[in-house]
């Protein structure tokens, strides 16, 4: 089935592009693949570790009812954990502040908003590679009808959907429930603007697609499929527009970089906003080596705030031959 076929009928486009989401094998993808997901992966928490200074996350941050309930997902360059839609919120509106006016802003925002759900679940790095590769190749079918700058967002939106509908393992009826309502949260307008403004826009978008896929779980399969009858028909489709870009412009695993540029020095540049320097290189190393991870926790725990590391104890020694202390850091 085509991607042009998927959206020929606008009362059917959901339950369609569940069917193709659904039918992606992981089996299939090669070590080019997984290496470019990793260099995406590297790219938006650098972002992220980049924007966590920034006013926008700040005010999220003491935002009345935003990430004031305890949970498992950590808001990079802090101590805060809280839910993955909270999370989902103040790390993408991170990673677009701290993308410097990249035209791929939202590549990394989508990227950074699942890493919470898989910390909430439990799952692997590997896990978060292949649900990061599904939500890229679902984006791709979206090409026919993708046109306008701010349609970047749509494909991030419904690539976010798609790889949380692998993330949470959902069925069809569930993922084409999650897709009609992450579609009633699309944004149409470009991501072009004041830093704040873009980056809450994109949060909202992406924490709004991660509920719908939440939500879809959490119904069972009759009301979903009610929904797909009724509201299928309520919300419009995906209209098809002849003037639409090629597959590249809207690959959710590209990033820009300039020519030399090296991507250690880059997110080292980025990361030392907001983590200690001793830190960096092996947050560096795990990202490198993520499909190897089995706690994500290992990996966050790396990615907290510069206050939530511990000062290194004073342990105190009797000196030879005297009665007085000598003091010495002891250095774990």
């Amino acid at each position: 089935m085509s991607a042009g076929t998927t959206m020929s009928r606008p009362d059917a486009w959901a339950e369609r592009l569940a069917e193709q989401i659904s039918s992606f094998d992981s089996a299939q993808r090669d070590a080019k693949a997984a290496a470019k997901a990793k260099a995406a992966v590297i790219t938006a928490f650098g972002r992220a570790l980049s924007g966590a200074p920034v006013t926008i996350t700040k005010a999220l941050l003491g935002a009345s009812g935003v990430a004031m309930s305890g949970g498992a997902s950590l808001v990079f360059g802090t101590e805060r954990r809280t839910s993955a839609v909270d999370a989902a919120l103040i790390n993408a509106a991170a990673a677009v502040a701290g993308a410097e006016a990249s035209r791929d802003a939202a590549n990394s925002a989508w990227i950074v908003a699942l890493f919470g759900l898989c910390e909430e679940r439990g799952k692997t790095g590997q896990d978060l590679l292949d649900a990061l590769i599904s939500g890229a190749e679902a984006a791709h079918l979206l090409v026919p009808v993708l046109s306008k700058e701010g349609d970047q967002l749509r494909a991030a939106l419904f690539g976010a959907v798609a790889a949380a509908a692998r993330v949470l393992e959902l069925s069809r009826p569930k993922i084409a429930a999650a897709l009609l309502m992450a579609r009633m949260a699309n944004v149409d307008r470009p991501v072009a603007g004041p830093v704040g403004a873009t980056s809450l826009m994109v949060g909202l978008s992406l924490r709004s697609g991660l509920l719908a896929a939440l939500l879809a779980e959490a119904l069972d399969e009759a009301s979903c499929a009610e929904m797909i009858g009724s509201e299928g028909k309520a919300i419009p489709g995906l209209v098809s527009n002849d003037g639409a870009p090629g597959e590249a412009a809207f690959d959710l695993l590209a990033v820009q970089s300039s020519p030399g540029a090296d991507l250690w020095e880059q997110f080292e540049r980025q990361a030392g906003a907001a983590l200690p320097r001793d830190y960096i290189a092996p947050l560096f190393e795990r990202l490198e080596t993520i499909d190897k991870v089995k706690d994500l926790t290992t990996v966050s725990r790396l990615l907290q705030a510069r206050s939530s590391q511990a000062a290194p104890k004073k342990v105190v020694f009797a000196a030879r031959g005297t009665h007085e202390p000598e003091e010495t850091t002891w250095v774990p």
